[in-house]
């Protein structure tokens, strides 16, 4: 029988501070999986405050993504919360992004929180580096993950291009 040394316990403000008045657990997050068309705005991960935070991420097959498109929202809402970026501001920045993409001023595969201008950049940032992180260790290849990834989102505009016709004078 293999032992790693005596059990851990959690330090005992940690369980109070999990325990609620009848001993119950209070959750931080839900995450739920939903249809991509039951997001909120086109997204595929999104992050709604209250108690608790709710996590919405859009169905899809592997598993693993749906894992590390969680991770990122709750790391994000945190960093957001802790730094004062609010839900509004998040949700208006990249409604208007996804409006401007409609226009083509961003290309199909731009991420909202990579623009310079998103009020939560670093955050986004920060939250994808732990993402990248933990799918290498879960197996994941990036490009393949990108791919489904963006498969959900916005389709790109079927522009037909017609030669110019010279008229004759």
């Amino acid at each position: 029988m293999r032992s790693d040394g005596p059990a851990r316990r959690a330090p005992p403000a940690l369980l109070r501070q999990s325990l609620g008045k009848k001993g119950g657990v209070r959750p931080i997050f839900t995450i739920a999986q939903v249809p991509h068309r039951k997001q909120r705005y086109e997204t595929v991960g999104d992050w709604i405050p209250g108690k608790p935070a709710q996590i919405m991420v859009s169905r899809m097959k592997d598993q693993r993504y749906v894992f590390l498109v969680a991770l990122h929202e709750m790391i994000e809402y945190e960093l957001c919360k802790m730094h004062g970026i609010t839900d509004r501001e998040v949700v208006a920045f990249d409604v208007g992004f996804e409006a401007e993409r409609k226009m083509n001023l961003h290309p199909i595969d731009a991420e909202p929180g990579d623009h310079p201008k998103a009020p939560y950049r670093n955050e986004h940032a920060f939250a994808t580096t732990i993402e990248m992180m933990v799918a290498q260790k879960l197996g994941v290849r990036w490009s393949d993950y990108e791919k489904t990834v963006l498969s959900l989102g916005p389709k790109p505009k079927k522009v037909l291009v017609r030669p110019r016709v010279r008229r004759r004078r």
